[in-house]
């Protein structure tokens, strides 16, 4: 059984599955959106070599990275598929009695909020891209090591590593092993920065404040150099790696697109 929340406008919502208990299928929506893109880190953190990615090839990001946003007052659709039929029903999502922000409130609070939500899967399909390059080179430079006739191939591969590395570092915090208390220790990265942000934004039913918007136009700024340096790496620096590469009957470096 599957059903499907839909805005107003049509737009898909939620995708929620059913679970049967009981006897009885039963589905809760918590009022909120998907979780924005997961990042996967295919790399072990920075200075921890021993933590390892799990037997799917990838380990999730200590620090989350995540963001579903609570929708806004307002009409939604529930659309329940079963047995190859479909069956709809209106559902009215009500502000908070209790609450004295507006509803225009409310709904420039939710647009701001969907906008970091769309910023973070920039930011996402930024670190995988990266993460997946990385753990090519990796690999590449580990089977490389003791071909002498392979070593300019070898130092090239492990000179991008390292400027994609510096790139990354601007994204999410490598150092972090989800252990302890590292979190602590290594400054906050970009995609922290935006969840925190987004945190303060969702904290009450107001509009962002003026301080707000601005921290964010920032932090917009940067996703656009970042993802131009990103862009440049790959056309310039990637590409002739693998032209490299190429010369010695070598497997080229794969761009997996997000």
């Amino acid at each position: 059984m599957t059903i499907r929340i839909l805005d107003a406008r049509g737009q898909l919502v939620r995708t929620l599955q059913g679970t049967k208990q009981a006897g009885l299928n039963r589905v809760w929506w918590d009022l909120r959106t998907e979780l924005s893109k997961e990042i996967r880190l295919r790399t072990s953190p920075a200075y921890a070599p021993e933590i390892r990615v799990g037997p799917e090839g990838w380990r999730p990001l200590p620090e989350g990275g995540r963001l579903s946003v609570l929708v806004p007052p307002g009409t939604y659709t529930v659309e329940l598929t079963v047995g190859g039929q479909k069956f709809t029903q209106p559902l009215v999502v009500r502000k908070d009695p209790h609450s004295t922000g507006t509803e225009a409130d409310i709904q420039a609070q939710v647009q701001m909020l969907l906008d970091i939500r769309k910023d973070l899967e920039t930011v996402a399909d930024m670190v995988n891209t990266l993460e997946s390059v990385r753990s090519q080179l990796l690999t590449l430079s580990g089977l490389l090591r003791d071909d002498p006739a392979a070593a300019p191939a070898r130092n090239a591969a492990e000179q991008l590593e390292k400027k994609l590395a510096d790139l990354e570092d601007h994204l999410i915090q490598r150092k972090l092993t989800g252990r302890g208390q590292d979190g602590v220790r290594w400054p906050a990265k970009l995609v922290s920065k935006l969840t925190y942000l987004a945190g303060g934004v969702a904290s009450a039913d107001f509009p962002p404040t003026t301080q707000q918007r601005e921290v964010h136009a920032q932090f917009k700024q940067q996703i656009a150099t970042y993802q131009r340096q990103l862009n440049e790496l790959l056309s310039r620096d990637l590409s002739a790696l693998n032209a490299l590469l190429r010369e010695r009957g070598i497997q080229n470096i794969i761009i997996r697109t997000p």
